[in-house]
């Protein structure tokens, strides 16, 4: 069992969440409907609680990337589409048909024995076709692609395909040659499979135009509040802070160090405070000397390396005040969000998000 700490409040604003889904409706046609990727326990902010507030707000396809994820979400309710994207466990394929979830088939190999199990089954089993346009990650390759195009009535006779579907690579980029050419590729494709749905767009396919959003999209990392588009503004709402009590503080005079390695050297006497966070959090050693954080909606500087559960920071401006039980150090906040963060250490959003740790206090904002 994973224990909290009740000095480190994580706070995750379902509305925003809310706010971020109706946004993305409202850029789509009202024949293309709105998944919700929550793979990674919803990019670490915790998949019962977000799926539970998007399933209130009419949210009823979902997409994960394991089958043991497809499992939990399935246990918080039944009625839903659950697609796993990284396809058919071929040797688990009697847990995807008992708790109805949709393999992603990524590869022949996957197809054969998913029609197999139908045919064995004497039951139509649903799948989703993944087409490798370009990513060259997961997905049927090009060779793989000709085969099931020109041999499609032979090889899918006994499973329902639920969607066709592919991956943008650089869709981050608008102006990347590379969308519009995984675009056609994917147009082409479509023409084998009328009357079924299609889905092309993740969350910055969908900034790309409705040309991209086909019957459905599949947004991650835009219901969290992170930038999914590279040298645009972010139009999503932000939806976590992370604020940490001081636990400690002490005086430290010239010339004393501070941390592991005493890398920092006091240049007078000083007031220092410790939090309870650190790199087992989430909190990347290569923030040091780049970011400063919040106390009292001023700026306060890391002192000395983070430790694996502690940061150190100068308080020095405060000493004429009184620190109080309740005056917490704000690490992320409106100016220190996820996207400027990632900025910093030269990462994206999406890292940050999934590198929070679990011994924080997960409070939800309804």
């Amino acid at each position: 069992m994973i224990n909290v700490d009740q000095n480190t409040y994580l706070d995750i604003n379902l509305k925003s969440i809310v706010k971020n889904y109706k946004s993305i409706k409202s850029r789509v046609s009202n024949n293309c409907t709105v998944a919700a990727t929550v793979k990674a326990n919803a990019y670490g902010l915790g998949i019962k609680p977000i799926a539970k507030n998007l399933i209130a707000h009419n949210c009823n396809i979902f997409f994960v990337a394991t089958l043991t994820e497809g499992i939990e979400l399935r246990k918080i309710n039944k009625k839903i589409k659950i697609f796993v994207l990284n396809g058919l466990d071929i040797k688990k394929i009697t847990l995807f048909d008992k708790y109805s979830l949709i393999p992603v088939i990524n590869s022949l190999n996957q197809l054969k024995k998913a029609e197999l199990f139908s045919l064995n089954k004497r039951k139509k089993i649903n799948i989703a076709l993944h087409f490798d346009t370009g990513m060259s990650r997961l997905g049927l390759d090009k060779d793989e692609t000709k085969i099931l195009l020109r041999k499609k009535k032979s090889l899918i006779n006994y499973t329902e395909i639920s969607l066709v579907m592919s991956h943008l690579s650089c869709a981050d980029d608008p102006r990347n040659k590379k969308n519009k050419l995984q675009l056609e590729r994917f147009i082409e494709i479509s023409k084998h499979f009328p009357n079924t749905k299609l889905s092309l767009s993740n969350s910055a396919g969908i900034l790309l135009g409705k040309k991209y959003h086909f019957d459905l999209v599949r947004p991650g990392i835009s219901l969290y509040g992170g930038n999914c588009s590279i040298n645009k503004k972010n139009i999503y709402n932000p939806v976590i802070s992370l604020k940490a009590k001081i636990i400690q503080k002490r005086k430290i005079y010239k010339g004393e160090t501070v941390g592991y390695g005493a890398t920092y050297r006091a240049k007078k006497n000083m007031l220092i405070a410790t939090i309870p966070i650190g790199y087992a959090d989430g909190f990347n050693r290569h923030f040091i000397g780049k970011v400063n954080f919040y106390l009292k909606k001023k700026k306060v500087k890391i002192v000395g390396r983070v430790s694996m559960d502690l940061i150190t920071i100068d308080i020095s401006k405060f000493h004429k005040e009184k620190i109080r039980p309740d005056d917490y150090i704000e690490i992320i906040n409106s100016k220190n969000n996820i996207d400027y963060l990632s900025r910093i250490i030269r990462t994206i959003p999406y890292e940050i998000l999934t590198s929070l740790g679990n011994r924080y206090q997960r409070r939800y904002i309804a």
